[in-house]
């Protein structure tokens, strides 16, 4: 090394390199020669990191002067920027460590939400009352839910997530939970609603949790036919998650109104949509209009339109 600027040597010294460096090599440093070695060789810049030691992490970027002589072109010598990125490399695995710790925590709250599930189930095997069963297995099929969102959580980085990636097992809990061989409902869903943070995952899954069962309860009672329950998801550029359930069941009747409705599923999604997450809900006779390529209305009255509007600008 034939010169060090007072910055290089000060920065040396922070980072416990304190041998004068003139005259010195890299490798008599302590400073990784593989850059300046592949930009002599590449006649380039090359960029390297290396850990100087456990606390200390060091960005190398070496810089060849070159000396053309008709085609030949030979190098003279080179610049060596150093830079401490220590501080930036301690935050990146606080980062990570931090992630971690909270994938594992919502790792545990879906264990503990499922032992809960399950004890819940055990307990419904030893009541007789028909009213007690299904208040319980509607309680199981809810928790089961919101745990659905913590297991997603616990596989993806961040506190944001894929909200496909639970309204597609949220349709399977209720084909086997709601299903039977003498009404077949199919669902299926469109769209993805992007990416959703906890806050707003969490209680919209519990929505569309009792809207789809809703559906099959109301829509396709025992006795009927059965038919087809569709979910469509959006985001729009204003910030609004657009979420629309579909069915071609009964429909509504004649003198139904949101604002009266007293069961406890409704009253759940009611408060949920308006109180916690800000957002409307319309609930109205579907129309032929409304027919899509996955879901036909045979004509108006039948099924019925539940149309949800949440802000997410902000969240």
């Amino acid at each position: 090394m034939r010169y060090a600027s007072p910055n290089a040597v000060s920065a040396m010294h922070r980072v416990g390199i304190s041998a004068n460096a003139v005259g010195q090599t890299l490798a008599e440093l302590g400073i990784a020669e593989t850059a300046a070695r592949h930009a002599f060789e590449r006649l380039e810049p090359v960029v390297e990191e290396f850990e100087q030691t456990a606390d200390v992490t060091l960005l190398t970027r070496t810089i060849p002067t070159l000396k053309r002589t008709g085609r030949q072109v030979s190098v003279t010598g080179g610049v060596v920027l150093l830079r401490d990125v220590s501080e930036l490399r301690r935050r990146d695995r606080l980062l990570l460590t931090k992630d971690a710790t909270i994938r594992e925590i919502h790792h545990r709250v879906k264990n503990n939400l499922q032992t809960i599930s399950s004890l819940l189930r055990l307990q419904v095997r030893r009541l007789k009352s028909e009213e007690a069963i299904s208040a319980i297995t509607e309680s199981v099929r809810r928790i089961r839910t919101i745990a659905l969102v913590h297991e997603t959580l616990s596989r993806e980085a961040g506190e944001d997530i894929s909200f496909i990636e639970i309204v597609r097992p949220l349709l399977r809990l209720v084909e086997e939970g709601l299903q039977s061989a003498d009404r077949p409902v199919k669902f299926s869903v469109i769209g993805d609603g992007g990416r959703l943070p906890a806050t707003i995952a969490t209680p919209l899954s519990v929505v569309i949790l009792e809207l789809l069962q809703n559906a099959v309860d109301h829509g396709f009672p025992e006795g009927s036919k059965g038919g087809s329950v569709l979910v469509t998801l959006g985001q729009s550029g204003d910030g609004q998650l657009s979420v629309r359930v579909i069915d071609n069941g009964q429909g509504l009747k004649s003198d139904f109104e949101m604002a009266k409705v007293t069961g406890l599923g409704l009253s759940i999604v009611r408060t949920l949509v308006t109180t916690e997450l800000a957002g409307t809900i319309q609930m109205r006779a579907a129309t032929v209009a409304d027919s899509t390529k996955e879901l036909k209305i045979a004509r108006d009255g039948d099924g019925t339109v539940v149309d949800l509007e949440i802000p997410i600008v902000g969240e």
